[in-house]
């Protein structure tokens, strides 16, 4: 899952073909869990019938081929009788591959464009394969090991700038440490550890956040000119207002003598050099003035020219500039900026535009759903129904796994897949339980099982872990 597509699916092919082979050899065993078996096979035939009122046939049976690994898991891992020492090695080889994907991204990755830390995947299902990985290497008391892939993981993510990554690590960090300390009241600190979780996800807003303005506001500068002031705007950079002190024209004449990319142009990066500029001064904590553009050093005049808008570009990485991104992106949406290309706020208007859907379907479309074919195209006409700020180009689905299958495949799609993960939860294990939390919330923030790598992480790791006694 980790190294390549073709893999992934040879891999799935490989369990399917073991199911057919036991079958015609009528050594078929009974399944332990009749209830995640049957659940995994109903939610694919379920989705499968779904065809029927689904008016784009070809998407419908692109996203069923996307959701076999479903059928195959339900059928192959639970019919068939497999050898326990295979299985040790099935997970041995899921850590292993994981690490060297994480260790190759980190080698030989891009220290400058988000996402090539994760050469082979996306980084947000890297993101969660290495939080199932140091979680179960902890859990089964593999503290060098544990470690180790720990530190690698949080490495790649901290790279990619993956706050999911980040987050679902140091869940299965707290999740295999209070595990192993606390057995007789594991369930109170689950519990407790969910509230940490939310209050981390509250503290995390709380920092990304745009505060009131506070403070005198003079009108001068210091060449006599005249400020523009908009304290009520949220944009901050750097902890600082980007729309107050700002007089554009001292600022226009002064930078087209220091720089042959001029005021009214466009950076290295297509921006335009205005709000770059100022964006970047905000973040110098100084006011946005002919003065102060005349005393920039020649360094912060090339950052400008090369697309900075921060001086943090410079002297931070990582996760740090994720969280920046992710102030940015709030404060330019309340604004009424432009969300493309910001994940959160486009997250944001594509729940909006599914949330949508459901207010206006009601009926029988609410209980079976538009049909696995016809989601992504119900969005896009949802998207024009709303006129969303949202580019045509970023028309995507839900980003919220409930909310897909709620629109695409109703109340029963949703209740199977539910029912999927109670009988995944019941079968308990400390390996299965986070590898079902991992799942569980994954889909609260992504499409988990609308992606080849998505869809088959998830059949796998609500079956196999369970498997895998720590």
């Amino acid at each position: 899952m980790p190294l390549t597509p073709f893999g992934t699916s040879l891999g799935v092919g490989l369990m399917g073909l073991s199911f057919i082979l036991a079958l015609a050899e009528g050594k078929e065993v009974k399944p332990s869990n009749k209830i995640l078996s049957r659940s995994l096979v109903a939610g694919f035939i379920w989705a499968a019938f779904s065809l029927l009122w689904s008016d784009d046939q070809q998407a419908g049976i692109d996203a069923l081929s996307i959701k076999l690994p479903l059928l195959v898991a339900g059928l192959s891992l639970f019919y068939v009788q497999w050898n326990k020492s295979l299985l040790v090695a099935t997970g041995k080889a899921f850590i292993t591959s994981t690490f060297i994907a994480a260790l190759v991204g980190i080698l030989w990755g891009n220290f400058v464009e988000q996402g090539n830390f994760s050469p082979f995947i996306s980084h947000i299902r890297m993101g969660l394969m290495l939080a199932l990985g140091t979680g179960v290497l902890l859990l089964r008391k593999k503290w060098v090991l544990g470690i180790s892939y720990g530190v690698v993981g949080l490495l790649s993510v901290w790279h990619t700038q993956s706050v999911t990554g980040v987050g679902m690590i140091a869940f299965a960090m707290f999740f295999a440490g209070i595990t192993s300390a606390f057995k007789r009241h594991r369930a109170t600190t689950i519990v407790g550890g969910i509230a940490l979780s939310v209050l981390g996800l509250a503290g995390v807003f709380y920092l990304v956040s745009p505060t009131e303005f506070d403070g005198e506001l003079k009108t001068e500068t210091p060449w006599g000119g005249k400020y523009t002031h908009y304290p009520e705007r949220h944009l901050e950079e750097n902890g600082n207002k980007v729309w107050v002190y700002v007089a554009e024209d001292e600022m226009r004449r002064e930078w087209n003598l220091r720089s042959e990319k001029k005021f009214d142009s466009t950076d290295e990066k297509g921006h335009s050099v205005r709000t770059t500029l100022i964006r970047y001064l905000t973040s110098l904590g100084v006011k946005k003035n002919g003065e102060v553009v005349k005393a920039m050093s020649d360094e912060d005049v090339r950052n400008v020219e090369s697309g900075f808008t921060s001086i943090r570009q410079v002297t931070h990485s990582g996760l740090n500039l994720r969280l920046d991104d992710l102030r940015f992106e709030l404060g330019n949406y309340l604004d009424g900026g432009d969300p493309n290309g910001n994940s959160v706020t486009m997250r944001y208007e594509a729940f909006k535009t599914g949330s949508y859907i459901l207010k206006n379907k009601g009926g029988i479309s609410l209980l079976t759903g538009v049909g696995v074919g016809d989601l992504y195209g119900e969005m896009k006409i949802a998207y024009a129904e709303t006129e969303s700020r949202l580019r045509e180009k970023f028309w995507k689905k839900s980003h919220n796994q409930y909310l897909a299958l709620l629109i695409g495949v109703g109340i029963v799609g949703l209740m199977i897949w539910i029912v999927t993960l109670y009988g995944s939860w019941i079968v308990g294990g400390d390996m299965g339980r986070l590898a079902w939390w991992i799942v569980a919330l994954s889909c609260l923030a992504e499409d988990t099982l609308e992606t080849q790598a998505g869809v088959t992480f998830a059949a796998l790791a609500l079956t196999v872990f369970h498997k895998w006694k720590s």
